[in-house]
């Protein structure tokens, strides 16, 4: 077989210049420039003149080659293209653009016509006009519907509207994967635009056809989609050409509610309600979508969480992995639909017929061993029913990474009513209680309850505390002449005895540690420590806050105790008093200022001699807490 690549090769040609001199004529008024070239060839017997081939970037790049010998109805030559197997490492499947250096005028065409076979009979996934690797502005195709045989047989693509294609650069352009795991080849010959004259009835369509009503917001943005155009062709077959937003012209019945952009795109600018229309070529497009806008959109709250502690499956604030699916729709008994939205940039997963859906995350699965706490942000705009209820499950594919290989691990939790909220976004940070998170892979949600049909969802995540402050605690801003400092590199400190005392819980270990490079105090595993300044004890009499900056990834409460000697300035002479401050739920995995008022310390009668200043952690004895900034002021 005699079989010739084109790589990136750019096919040319000469234009012979013939100049006429000494003549001496004036232009006429009925002069026209010149527009673009009206050739609407791409091969014929050879490439016509000003083509280049672009393979798509992951595609096999050796896909194409001229071949002269299996040709139609004995032409000089054809155009071969191979379509890789599975797993082919020099590309996953064959795609390509055809493209003129300039562009050429196709608006007498009515059609793109090609005579094909294959070596087998398959069917081409995607092929098509319009791609020139830049606006692709009048792109069509046919995806999925032209079924070779092993025989030559002519393929017909209309043209959506012909008046638009005055300065085209994407002559063709298809993509095709291999079937069933394995490769084939196919032929085209005889490549051109044509003017048939028996592409009839042309009946375009937005939104596949569908009269649709949808509920938005202002600041919301979306694009209409299904557009296509079907035509009717000599042999009285029916066919229907994925067509691009520019053919169409669309249209708002209420501008001052939405507007509606050349390409399709929606913009809500007020409340109220407005139809979507449009036309191609004159026609009315089959199809509508009714928006009614409910004014203001609330959005869900930023996420807070450092990225570095955070694997995000949906979140504009993060990056998310890869996702299988948002909505897998498991037939036959799924109802539930995607209305997704967009508010001021911020996208917004919508399900509307809730019965069940999931999002698969499988390729690959997530390693959550790190995360502590999935996170949903879960909104309702319907009635809330008392007996609403949505389970939410986590599903873990074990150590084949499979779904469904024995080894799956699952864990649920229910929202009730009472946790959710009409018309107002709840936040909900699940523990991650499964034995196994290894290889998550999968997230169930089920309406459990009743009259539930609809909510959305924002910043589904997983996240971890870490395990040490990744940055410095605040610099103290009181001034150094109010202040006496125990610890802290703003100040001057007066000397503490001992930071870990002996009478400390055996488990708890002291250490010095640098943080962003600032000193701190690591406390692990605390349980209770004691600090001490019975050498020269304080007088804060004059002071009227306590002031400790407190970092911990799992500290659920934390307790300060200040003892003061008393006048006798020693331990247990009898005049020595002491109290005990609580704080439960301080935030975790970030640092806390608390600056306690002393007269919160009720039964600490003496704040001359304070000598014993003792911290304690709860869950006792298995908490890590960094300490900084620990001085008294006024």
């Amino acid at each position: 077989m005699k079989n010739v690549n084109f790589i990136n090769s750019k096919i040319t040609f000469l234009l012979a210049c013939i100049a006429i001199l000494g003549c001496d004529r004036d232009i006429s008024d009925d002069a026209v420039e010149a527009g673009f070239p009206q050739n609407g060839d791409i091969f014929i017997d050879g490439f016509s003149a000003g083509l280049d081939y672009f393979p798509f970037g992951d595609s096999f790049f050796e896909a194409f080659t001229v071949d002269t010998e299996t040709t139609y109805d004995g032409s000089a030559a054809a155009m071969r293209f191979d379509v890789p197997n599975v797993g082919d490492p020099d590309g996953a499947y064959s795609g390509a653009i055809f493209r003129t250096a300039s562009g050429r005028d196709l608006s007498d065409f009515d059609a793109l016509t090609f005579w094909a076979k294959g070596s087998e009979a398959r069917t081409i996934n995607d092929i098509g006009f319009g791609q020139d690797f830049g606006e692709n502005k009048f792109q069509a195709q046919i995806s999925g519907t032209i079924q070779l045989t092993t025989n030559w047989k002519k393929y017909i693509i209309p043209i959506p509207d012909p008046s638009k294609l005055t300065q085209e650069r994407g002559m063709l352009w298809y993509a095709e994967g291999p079937e069933n795991g394995t490769g084939f080849s196919f032929w085209f010959d005889e490549v051109k635009f044509e003017k048939l004259g028996t592409v009839a009835q042309p009946r375009p369509a937005i939104l596949n056809g569908e009269d649709l009503v949808q509920q938005s917001f202002i600041g919301a943005s979306a694009s209409v989609t299904g557009l296509t155009e079907t035509f009717n062709l000599a042999s009285g077959q029916d066919v229907t050409v994925i067509a691009a937003p520019s053919y169409f012209v669309f249209s708002s019945s209420n501008p001052s509610v939405a507007t509606i952009d050349e390409l399709g795109v929606i913009t809500i600018i007020s409340a109220g309600t407005t139809i979507i229309t449009a036309t191609l070529d004159g026609v009315d497009a089959e199809g509508s979508l009714t928006l009614i806008s409910l004014g203001d959109f609330t959005q869900a709250p930023i996420p807070t969480q450092d990225s570095a502690n955070v694997i995000s499956i949906f979140s504009d604030t993060y990056t998310n992995v890869p996702v299988d699916f948002y909505n897998g729709f498991w037939e036959p008994y799924q109802t539930t639909l995607s209305d997704d939205f967009v508010v001021n940039g911020d996208n917004v997963l919508n399900y509307t017929d809730f019965n069940f859906v999931g999002t698969s995350f499988s390729n690959p699965t997530v390693n959550a061993s790190e995360m502590s706490f999935a996170h949903f942000d879960v909104f309702i705009p319907e009635t809330l029913d008392p007996g609403t209820q949505l389970k939410i499950t986590i599903r873990d594919f074990g150590n084949d990474g499979v779904e469904g290989g024995g080894d799956d691990s699952d864990m649920s939790t229910t929202l009730v009513s009472s946790d959710l909220t009409e018309g107002a976004w709840s936040s909900f940070d699940v523990s991650l209680t499964i034995a196994n998170k290894n290889n998550l892979g999968l997230i169930i949600y089920e309406n459990n309850g009743t009259n539930f049909t609809n909510f959305y969802l924002d910043n589904v995540y997983f996240w971890g505390v870490p395990t040490s402050p990744g940055n410095a605690a605040p610099t103290p801003t009181d001034p150094a002449a109010n202040v006496i400092s125990m610890f802290s590199d703003a100040y001057t400190n007066v000397t503490v005895d001992t930071w870990r005392t002996d009478w400390s819980a055996a488990a708890t270990v002291f250490e010095d540690v640098m943080v962003d490079g600032q000193a701190a105090k690591k406390y692990t595993d605390l349980g209770f420590v004691g600090i001490e300044t019975t050498s020269a004890t304080i007088d804060a009499s004059s002071m009227t806050h306590f002031h400790l900056d407190i970092w911990s990834p799992d500290v659920t409460t934390f307790n300060v105790k200040l003892v003061d000697f008393g006048p006798d300035d020693a331990f247990g002479g009898g005049d020595d008093s002491e109290y005990e401050i609580s704080i439960a739920n301080p935030n975790q995995g970030e640092w806390v200022s608390l600056d306690i008022p002393l007269t919160d310390f009720i039964g600490l009668t003496g704040q001359s001699n304070l000598a014993q200043y003792i911290l304690v952690g709860q869950p006792f004895e298995v908490t890590d807490v960094f300490i900084d900034n620990m001085y008294f002021h006024n």
